[in-house]
């Protein structure tokens, strides 16, 4: 069993107890321990002291609170995008296989792709200065701090601050406001310090002996780079004695041909190596409902007398693409360029070769739209192996609109970087952390680490709740503003337009909460 399930049950046997104690012994009230939901609310009176110090500041409070509310407003717009542009892509995200439920919980030690010692510091991090920052704007508005705490459900969900209930209503709706966008705004503002930190002031000043030497960032299972012994991390230095680039801006001239064995010359962090694999554009997946996919749709007599051959997915996966129209391809910066000048329903004679070498065979296939050109629908690498260059893993690490051109790729590429920690960017790759002269060596690495999660879960915390739902700040931060809108269009009755913007806002949080399970689910699994 995955050892996720085994720890998420071990928590659930031990807080069921622990929750039906809390609900039935009037002892647990008397420590702070109180019923919410299928959740505990663990009361306590920290950071209360610090809120009364710091929430005299009334001006710098005043002005904080419409810098917040404007951020809250841009990253609900964002989140609102991000949500529609996920709808629409759903049935592309429905034919990719899934990352994993655990790897939609921002939970270290659940989730796989954060460390759990680097994670719990970035999430202690957000939460702590979420809620303090929603308590020094309550007390800024003369509102009552009642509490402090954590939520607890089997797993920490989040801290908490507990304004008093009569203070908020008795409230003036710019209070209101202040209150719920001071966290979002918070945690943003904590992530673009942080950001600044870490890879504008330490990445900035790193450089790379290997800047334009090809990379190995990653090395996939059953390939015959993985065959071969190759790892991730590996520096390519020759092949058959040749030097070889993998740049766009550098033009290769190929004296080996796609399928050949070549020698491979690498450098580890140790020493230099060498290994013998076959040579080519290696097909790592293949796109469900891909003209790739439905190649076995023309293959009726094969089908006939082998039905394996009917598998969409065993048609070209894992095999090498030799050539295409009788086109060498020898990677794919050469496949890339030229697919440039396909155009969709074209005709495409592949010459494949199977991983071992042992066989070829030619399909045919009419290629799909890719915005104009044509479209295969496959994953490649080079053997089984990604390529990049230290100075583009450098540059990608540190800039989130790294080779972005317009407004729209620029937002891609923010998301992308967001993103990055799905496929090991963190913002480097521990793999290649060698490829780099840094000073203090590996501490450098752990401060940039620590720094990075504690912005990246900042982030998440910041976005999450800037959702135009209830129970997210978002959704009170919706409604507010909703309320100030009717009110401007001529609508005085406080008491009907509060039951209308509230009655409009448990709409819109049914549609966007069904909406982002939606995509959550298309993407997780």
């Amino acid at each position: 069993m995955d050892p996720t399930y085994i720890v998420l049950l071990i928590l659930t046997i031990i807080y069921v107890p622990f929750y039906i104690w809390v609900r039935r012994s009037p002892k647990a009230a008397a420590r702070g321990l109180v019923k919410y939901g299928p959740c505990v609310m663990i009361k306590t009176k920290w950071g209360t002291g610090m809120m009364e110090r710091l929430s005299v500041y009334k001006r710098f409070w005043k002005f904080f609170g419409a810098l917040s509310l404007a951020i809250s407003m841009f990253l609900m717009v964002f989140l609102i995008l991000i949500i529609v542009v996920g709808i629409s892509n759903i049935s592309a995200s429905l034919a990719a296989p899934g990352i994993g439920w655990e790897k939609g919980l921002a939970i270290p030690g659940l989730n796989p792709l954060i460390p759990i010692h680097y994670g719990w510091l970035g999430l202690v991090v957000a939460m702590v200065v979420h809620e303090l920052a929603h308590g020094m704007q309550t007390r800024a508005n003369n509102m009552r701090v009642d509490s402090t705490g954590v939520l607890y459900g089997v797993i920490p969900l989040g801290a908490f601050v507990e304004p008093n209930e009569e203070d908020i209503e008795k409230s003036s709706r710019r209070a209101k406001l202040d209150l719920y966008s001071a966290g979002i705004s918070v945690n943003f503002i904590v992530a673009v310090a942080i950001f600044s930190i870490f890879a504008v002031l330490m990445l900035g000043n790193v450089s790379s002996s290997y800047g334009d030497n090809t990379g190995v960032y990653a090395v996939s299972s059953d390939s015959p780079a993985h065959s071969a012994g190759i790892p991730s991390g590996a520096i390519i230095e020759l092949v058959n004695g040749e030097e070889y680039f993998y740049w766009e801006d550098h033009t290769m001239t190929y004296s080996w041909e796609p399928g050949d064995v070549v020698q491979i010359t690498y450098l580890t962090k140790d020493s230099e190596h060498t290994a013998d694999l076959i040579w080519g554009l290696f097909i790592e997946s293949v796109t469900k409902d891909s003209p790739a996919w439905k190649l076995n749709e023309s293959d009726k007599e094969q089908c006939e007398s082998d039905k394996t051959a009917c598998e969409p997915e065993k048609v070209l996966y894992k095999t090498f693409i030799l050539s295409i129209n009788g086109e060498k391809i020898h990677d794919y910066l050469e496949f890339l360029s030229f697919m440039q000048t396909t155009k969709p329903g074209e005709t495409a004679d592949i010459l494949c070769m199977t991983a071992d070498g042992t066989e070829t065979f030619t399909k045919t296939l009419t290629l799909g739209d890719n915005g104009g050109v044509g479209y295969i629908g496959i994953g490649t690498s080079v053997s089984g192996m990604s390529f990049t260059t230290p100075d583009i893993i450098l540059d990608t690490g540190r800039n989130p609109i790294y080779g972005a051109e317009s407004i729209t790729t620029a937002a891609w590429s923010m998301l992308t970087y967001i993103g990055g920690p799905l496929k090991g960017f963190s913002p480097i790759p521990e793999v290649t952390h060698w490829w780099y002269d840094v000073p203090l060596g590996d501490m450098f690495w752990v401060l940039v680490s620590v720094l990075y999660w504690i912005f990246w879960l900042n982030i998440m915390l910041g976005v999450s709740n800037a959702i135009p739902a209830y129970p997210f700040d978002g959704g009170f931060i919706f409604q507010g503003g909703l309320s100030a809108l009717l009110q401007r269009l001529g609508m005085k009755d406080e008491k009907r337009r509060e039951k209308i913007t509230a009655s409009i806002t448990s709409s819109l949080s049914l549609v966007m909460i069904f909406m982002l399970v939606l995509v959550m689910a298309a993407v997780l699994f």
